[in-house]
């Protein structure tokens, strides 16, 4: 099995992301803990390639590390593209406690961060647990009705049909408002891209 794509090659290549992105914030482990809210000894056994973590651990310290969840778990295979996401079922979700990720087509390299969004939540999580990262995001709600929070501002409400762009750095979430979780289609930006060693890196 290639190491890339191999679940041994997986776990480094998540560690290896995490351990960059801490290095460039100047974090402690300690201090990514208190951050995301993942426990120092999970957070080293997961940059030392001795366990991958699951989806919502990740996703928990990607939101500490103010970075977009994506930007850890793909790995660096030199800007192919996915130009065509087929459904395979459950492979295709990420659950956490608050919403259900449904990845869309992608280019590894590429500024683009698509998804479908199942929201759960039915009340704002704890500030900590807002989404925060570079960029913009634009969001398209597929059915149901939520409501956008961001901090220090009015939460606005989007019903099926509407949409809204805005500056993903500021901390955000959605909540649920309608009988059922709401869907929608979710896409997230990042900076402006620079090319170094012959690969993208956005700022």
């Amino acid at each position: 099995m290639n190491k890339r794509t191999g679940t041994k090659g997986r776990k480094l290549s998540i560690g290896v992301n995490i351990r960059r992105y801490r290095a460039a914030e100047g974090l402690t482990l300690k201090e990514l803990a208190e951050r995301s809210g993942v426990s120092i000894a999970t957070i080293s056994k997961i940059e030392n390639g001795k366990i991958s973590g699951g989806f919502e651990t990740i996703y928990k310290i990607a939101r500490g590390l103010g970075v977009l969840v994506t930007e850890i778990i793909i790995d660096d295979t030199g800007g192919a593209e996915s130009l065509v996401v087929r459904r395979r079922g459950k492979a295709d979700v990420h659950r956490t406690a608050l919403y259900d990720y449904f990845p869309q087509a992608f280019r590894n390299a590429g500024a683009l961060n698509p998804y479908v969004m199942v929201i759960h939540s039915r009340e704002p999580p704890d500030l900590r647990d807002w989404s925060v990262h570079d960029g913009e995001e634009i969001v398209l709600v597929l059915s149901g009705k939520i409501d956008l929070h961001q901090e220090n501002a009015k939460p606005v409400r989007l019903g099926t049909g509407d949409s809204a762009c805005f500056d993903s750095g500021r901390r955000h979430c959605f909540v649920s408002v309608g009988e059922r979780p709401a869907r929608i289609f979710s896409v997230s930006t990042r900076g402006p891209a620079t090319r170094t060693a012959g690969r993208l890196n956005f700022s």
